[in-house]
């Protein structure tokens, strides 16, 4: 087993939110269809290149799967004559990469399973849900405790974690078991896991959601929960159900109810007492988010605390990828803490890693707290402490309505010692990981600086280049200008002949007396030839 085990631990794990890029090379005429060549990159490291052959009617069937979410999509029409005639294959592919762009661009599409499966079919095959309902199936069926009575396909956001209803052997009530497969992060090897999801298993504390059963597998692991009927805050904000598909619920939600001022201050305080129990014992959330908070009887309670051991990657990560400073466990909860409330205050999440800018008649308060997590500035700091989000005023209020923690409420989470050491060094390992990443997405944005001024120096030498060589044609064109215009006055005004020495008065009365040019060269040539020199005076 222990062979097996380091095995499976050496297997590299894909984080699934790392940012796929494509871009269409060429197209090819093939069994008289056209397809086209897509090279396509994860992440900011260019050796995670390939590529991948695509018909038009695989970006329709692309298109199809994902018009659940409601997002205005320009995939080109389809063409039935004269689709094979390169002007039109031309068009086509720049009409292709322009809707490739257009997904990529949202998160909630380029996360899903259809375009990973589309871009990058080796990794993300579409029968990832019927293994793990074959998965399920077997193990539910040697526990003996929890009867599976159906798949909720599509519910949630990570494409390796799946979610099942199932039926509580003695109880016979109905709860939602969540499957999910170890990730990037996962340093633990099976021993500790099970005895920190004990643990977890018997933590209390009344802003963290009870489990009722986890067990480890070879490759993932499975929780039991109970059912919140009314669904997350996310599901809250959108007016939405929990089992219905991921992108028909948040996709491009019609009906958005940002929580008001004091709802914030109350589910924030209890976010923030839970996300403190948790780093006092060791232990990070890592993965806060609306979609993981449930409300129940005026609480805010945490889910899937389980993430940060199983070593899956956080929604958020791309934009944490962009800071520099947010590296440490409790700056990424903070972090993510700060998104949370700004998708509570205004229905819809932050689409760039920092926000500077608010809209008018916002709280002070409120503002503050976000430009403490969320601020250009405090993200290249690493931003607050838990501590002082919890003495904010903004949540300091909360305490006189009577939000505080109940003073009988009993709190209760407690690892082993020597586990304790374990999960610090998972914790070390995620931060190098996460440093590792920052310094790659800060080298290939210098590369593509660098590229940039390259290119432009290059382009002003072509234009000086350019210069130099109109100034040349225009001094080469000036300069024959005015040799022509010398000739034509040359030949419009003849020059004079020579007059004839004052000694030839025959040359002097020739020239005088000839009228025409003949008779002065003549003139001139006769002086020439009759000209005697020893008639010269001599100089002594």
């Amino acid at each position: 087993m222990a062979i097996f085990e380091s095995s499976s631990q050496s297997k590299i794990r894909i984080d699934d939110t790392e940012r796929l890029e494509c871009a269409l090379e060429n197209a090819q005429n093939i069994n008289k269809h056209t397809e086209y060549v897509l090279r396509v990159q994860r992440g900011p490291n260019k050796e995670n290149r390939w590529t991948v052959s695509r018909r038009y009617r695989d970006f329709a069937a692309l298109h199809v799967s994902l018009q659940h979410a409601n997002i205005d999509l320009p995939i080109p029409p389809k063409k039935l004559i004269g689709n094979m005639q390169p002007s039109f294959v031309a068009e086509r592919q720049v009409a292709l990469q322009n809707y490739i762009n257009e997904v990529l661009k949202h998160q909630v599409l380029a996360l899903s399973l259809p375009v990973r499966s589309f871009l990058d079919p080796s990794n993300y095959p579409l029968t990832i849900a019927e293994q793990a309902l074959q998965t399920m199936s077997i193990a539910l069926r040697g526990d003996g405790h929890y009867e599976l009575k159906a798949a909720l396909p599509d519910i949630g956001w990570r494409i390796r974690k799946h979610y099942f209803l199932v039926n509580e052997s003695v109880s016979q009530t109905n709860c939602l078991l969540s499957w999910q497969s170890y990730g990037p992060d996962y340093t633990l090897n099976s021993k500790d896991l099970q005895t920190a999801f004990k643990s977890l298993q018997n933590i209390s504390h009344p802003y963290i959601d009870e489990i009722l059963s986890m067990q480890t597998l070879e490759t993932g692991a499975y929780v039991v929960r109970r059912i919140h009927e009314k669904g997350s805050i996310r599901d809250l904000l959108y007016g939405t159900e929990y089992n219905k598909q991921y992108l028909a619920k948040y996709g491009n939600p019609r009906i958005r109810k940002p929580f008001t001022n004091g709802q914030m201050s109350h589910y924030g305080y209890q976010i923030l007492q839970a996300l403190k129990f948790l780093h006092d014992k060791g232990l990070a959330h890592g993965h806060i988010h609306p979609g993981n908070i449930a409300i129940e009887n005026q609480r805010a309670v945490l889910m899937d605390i389980e993430n940060y051991l199983m070593g899956v990657p956080n929604l958020h990560r791309p934009h944490l990828l962009q800071l520099k400073r947010t590296s440490s466990v409790e700056a990424v909860d903070v972090y993510c803490f700060g998104r949370t409330l700004y998708e509570m205050a205004f229905a819809e999440p932050l689409e760039s890693y920092y926000c500077d800018v608010y809209p008018d008649g916002i709280s002070p308060d409120l503002e503050s707290v976000l430009r403490l997590c969320l601020s250009s500035i405090s993200c290249k700091h690493g931003g607050p402490t838990i501590e002082q989000l919890l003495t904010h005023p903004f949540f300091t209020h909360a305490t006189l309505n009577g939000l505080a923690t109940r003073p009988d409420a009993r709190l209760h989470l407690k690892f082993p010692l020597t586990l304790k050491d374990q999960l610090r060094a998972c914790a070390s390992t995620m931060e190098e990981r996460l440093r590792k990443d920052q310094k790659l997405v800060r080298s290939a944005k210098k590369e593509v600086r660098i590229q940039e001024i390259l290119n432009s120096e290059q382009e002003m030498k072509k234009q000086r280049k350019r210069a130099k060589k109109r100034d040349s044609v225009w001094k080469s064109s000036s300069s024959l200008a005015e040799v022509h215009s010398h000739s034509a006055s040359t030949a419009s005004s003849p020059t004079p002949p020579t007059p004839p020495l004052s000694g030839d008065t025959s040359a002097n009365s020739s020239c005088a007396a000839g009228s025409s040019p003949a008779d002065a060269r003549g003139a001139l040539l006769s002086a020439i030839c009759s000209f005697d020199r020893t008639r010269l005076a001599r100089v002594s």
